[in-house]
C-alpha cells in the first residue's frame, strides 16, 4: 500500500526485505576521498557518472561541496566532513558507504543558503532535498513547555524513508526530515529490538504508543497482532507521520491517533491498556510520563 509525498506528492513505496539499490555495479568506482583533506584539489574525473548512473556517496558529497566552495557557502580549504550531514533515503543498514541513484540523498548543512540550495538541486541529480539546520539541535517538540524546533527546507524534499527489519517484517518508516529526528543508525536497530522482546513476550492486544514520534513501535505493535492502539504525540507533525506511516504499512483501522501530551491522557481516555509505551524526545525528564502511563496501562516500556 502507497501514499502520497505531502511535499512534492509523489508515491511513497512500501519497501520490503531485500532492498539492493546502492550496490556498485561492475564500472562503479569507490574514489576513496579522505573526509579530512581539503575538497578543492579534488580531480573532475572523481565526479564522473557511472555507465550505471550511480556514484559513491563521498563523490556526490564532493560535488556538493564544490558547489558550497565556488558559491562561497564554505571556506575554499574545506574538507568533506565540514560540508553537512547526508542522510540517504531509503536508509538501511550498510556494510560499506553506498553509490547513489538519482534523488536518493537529503543533505542537511549548517551552511547553505537558499540560492545555493537550489544550485545543488539542479546540478547533483542523487540529491532530494536541501535542509539548512544543525544536526545538533534535534527536530521536534520536547514537551508542552517548549516551542518545536524545525530545519529549514530550502529546496527540494526532505521526505526520507527507513526500512526496519523487526522480527514480524520489515518496516517502511517515513518522516520529514526537517520536522523529526534521526532516531536509526546504519547498524542493528536497538530501539525495535528492545521494543520487540517485550511486545513479543507480553502478546499485548491493547497498546498505547504515549509518544509515537512516526508511529514506529505502534505500528510494529499491531504487526505482531495488536488489535487496538492508540497512538500519541504531543508534535502534530508526528502525527500526520503516523497515519501516514500506518497508509504505507496497509493499516486501515484497529488504531486511533491523538495529538495530546501524555500527561493528559489519563483524564481523556477511559480506557486500560495492556501495555504502554514511551520513548520521548531525546532528554527529556520521563518520571513524569511515566507517573501517567502507570495510571493507563497494566505494563510501561520506556524505551531510553
Amino acid at each position: 500500500m502507497s501514499a502520497r509525498c505531502p511535499v512534492c506528492g509523489e508515491d511513497l513505496p512500501a519497501y520490503r526485505g531485500g532492498v539492493d539499490i546502492y550496490g556498485p555495479c561492475d564500472g562503479c568506482i569507490d574514489p576513496h576521498l579522505s573526509k579530512f583533506r581539503p575538497v578543492k584539489g579534488v580531480s573532475g574525473s572523481v565526479l564522473r557518472f557511472c555507465k550505471c548512473g550511480r556514484r559513491h556517496l563521498d563523490a556526490v558529497m564532493a560535488h556538493v561541496a564544490g558547489i558550497m566552495i565556488r558559491e562561497g557557502c564554505v571556506p575554499e580549504d574545506a574538507r568533506l566532513r565540514d560540508i553537512g550531514a547526508p542522510l540517504i533515503t531509503p536508509a538501511l543498514p550498510l556494510e560499506s558507504a553506498p553509490f547513489l541513484p538519482e534523488r536518493s540523498l537529503v543533505i542537511l548543512s549548517p551552511h547553505v543558503d537558499k540560492g545555493t540550495a537550489e544550485t545543488i538541486m539542479e546540478d547533483v541529480p542523487e540529491v532530494k532535498g536541501v535542509l539548512r539546520g544543525d544536526m545538533r539541535t534535534v527536530p521536534g517538540m520536547m514537551d508542552s513547555g517548549t516551542r518545536p524546533h524545525v530545519y529549514e527546507l530550502l529546496a527540494g524534499c526532505d521526505m526520507r524513508c527507513d526500512i526496519i527489519e523487526t522480527p514480524s517484517g520489515a518496516l517502511s518508516i517515513y518522516r520529514r526530515q526537517s520536522r523529526l529526528h534521526i532516531e536509526f543508525s546504519s547498524g542493528k536497530n536497538l530501539k525495535i529490538q528492545t521494543a520487540a522482546r517485550e511486545i513479543l513476550s507480553l502478546r499485548p492486544e491493547n497498546v498505547l504508543d504515549a509518544t509515537c514520534g512516526p508511529g514506529t513501535l505502534g505500528i510494529f505493535s499491531l504487526m505482531a497482532g495488536a488489535r487496538n492502539v492508540v497512538f500519541n504525540d504531543i508534535w502534530r507533525e508526528a502525527c500526520e507521520m503516523t497515519r501516514l506511516n500506518l497508509r504505507v504499512n496497509g493499516f486501515h483501522e484497529g488504531f486511533r491517533v491523538y495529538n495530546r501530551d501524555i500527561r493528559e491522557l489519563p483524564d481523556l481516555i477511559d480506557e486500560r491498556f495492556d501495555l504502554c509505551i514511551v520513548d520521548p524526545f531525546p532528554g527529556v525528564d520521563p518520571r513524569e510520563f511515566i507517573d501517567a502511563a502507570k495510571r493507563l496501562a497494566e505494563n510501561t516500556l520506556l524505551i531510553r
